[in-house]
């Protein structure tokens, strides 16, 4: 799952990246880059004509890189981890060859582990799909990652989402 990011505007608020402090009115171009590879399970323990729900479990192999450029300097920061998740998954399908889909999938390190250590992954991906025939599909949807960190004292947070579109092989 590939996803790319770029834009150009003006601050409004404050921040720190990468040790640097950004204040209002200071303009930045940003990149981001995030490919995540998922390898997981999902078993379908309600199945009927129309759909089914389902549980998952899966790791997800998330690579990501960000970038800053602004007067100040040209920062960067890239963070590779595997995360496991857990979540689910349910599918109706409204006519034969029209289904909508909606899954979740994330995981939380609770506050009452550790102060030092925590994080949190959410996936929320919603979509349509239209299948032409057993081997092409055309789908649209709505998906979201909420992410965050904290290890010791390095922290990281955003969140990607928005509509996409998308053709489907089968085989």
């Amino acid at each position: 799952l590939p996803m790319n990011y770029d834009a150009s505007t003006t601050l409004t608020r404050e921040f720190i990246f990468n040790g640097l402090r950004y204040r209002p009115g200071l303009p930045v171009e940003t990149t981001a880059q995030f490919k995540a590879w998922r390898f997981g399970y999902e078993y379908d323990f309600l199945y009927r004509d129309r759909g089914f729900l389902g549980v998952l479990f899966d790791v997800k192999y998330t690579d990501v890189n960000v970038g800053l450029l602004s007067p100040i300097g040209d920062e960067f920061t890239k963070a590779v981890a595997p995360i496991p998740a857990i979540g689910g998954i349910v599918r109706v399908y409204v006519v034969p060859n029209i289904s909508i889909t909606g899954e979740l999938s994330g995981i939380k390190i609770p506050d009452s582990v550790s102060d030092k250590y925590k994080a949190h992954y959410a996936d929320l991906d919603v979509y349509g799909t239209l299948n032409i025939n057993r081997y092409v599909g055309i789908r649209a949807g709505y998906r979201s990652f909420d992410l965050g960190y904290l290890v010791e004292q390095d922290t990281g947070s955003f969140v990607l989402d928005g509509v996409y579109f998308g053709v489907i092989a089968r085989y």
